[in-house]
């Protein structure tokens, strides 16, 4: 029964001087010590818990203080009172949660610098094994970034984040690339080829402007307007060439 008094709430002490309480009925501290089989502090402090949770009580008998159980039914309503505050609290609990879920905001980042840092944040976001969506992908990230394009993707395998890219059709000769490449990928025609790579991933969409001078990266967090980029991103997916 410890175990069970435990798990509802109580300390191990508040349990064992309970249980001693229930087998003697009205004791003074002498015995209920003796039975509890703990500490004399150990036991005050534990009648003073439970006295707090109203599963103890104390009566002034000729001069000896005497202590008695409460009826066992009495943890029942204890815990009908913790669902109750539970509920109470639900509310506010849930505000916090519908709060979390509104953060949005949107930052810009420049230069190589800049867009290394947006980088680390979405390999730290997605690790492990998150996914992103990439559209309008014309190779200027390599181009713009060098080695740490290939740093990237080897970084992307070894904790096993997806990708799913649109390439332009032109990336189709570039055998190098493809290779190197870590995730799914499918071609656009190259006439619809776009200066802008979009990026989408949790509840958040990056726009890197690889022909900025310098070049930019538009951090956009907002959960609606990522849903509505990755259902964009499913239309172009369906329809784009297969390798």
């Amino acid at each position: 029964m410890l175990n069970e008094l435990e798990e509802m709430g109580l300390t191990a002490a508040e349990a064992k001087t309970y249980l001693a309480l229930l087998e003697l009925g009205s004791t003074s501290a002498g015995p209920l010590i003796k039975k509890a089989e703990l500490h004399r502090a150990t036991v005050y402090d534990a009648l003073k818990r439970l006295q707090e949770k109203g599963l103890a009580s104390t009566v002034l008998v000729r001069k000896t203080r005497k202590f008695n159980a409460a009826l066992p039914e009495t943890l029942l309503r204890l815990e009908e009172d913790k669902v109750r505050r539970l509920k109470e609290l639900l509310p506010k609990l849930e505000e916090l949660a519908k709060s979390r879920n509104k953060k949005q905001g949107v930052w810009v980042y420049q230069g190589r610098r800049g867009i290394r840092t947006v980088m680390d944040a979405i390999l730290d976001n997605l690790n492990p094994n998150g996914e992103y969506l990439d559209f309008g992908v014309s190779g200027k990230f390599r181009e713009v970034m060098g080695a740490y394009w290939d740093l990237w993707q080897s970084i992307k395998k070894e904790r096993g984040i997806k990708a799913k890219c649109i390439f332009s059709s032109k990336l189709k000769s570039n055998s190098r690339f493809l290779k190197d490449y870590f995730g799914d990928y499918r071609f656009h025609p190259a006439r619809y080829e776009s200066p802008t790579d979009t990026m989408i991933y949790n509840d958040t969409v990056v726009l890197f402007i690889w022909t900025g001078d310098p070049p930019i990266a538009v951090v956009i967090k907002n959960r609606e307007n990522a849903e509505g980029y990755r259902k964009q991103f499913y239309m172009m997916w369906e329809f784009a060439d297969r390798p």
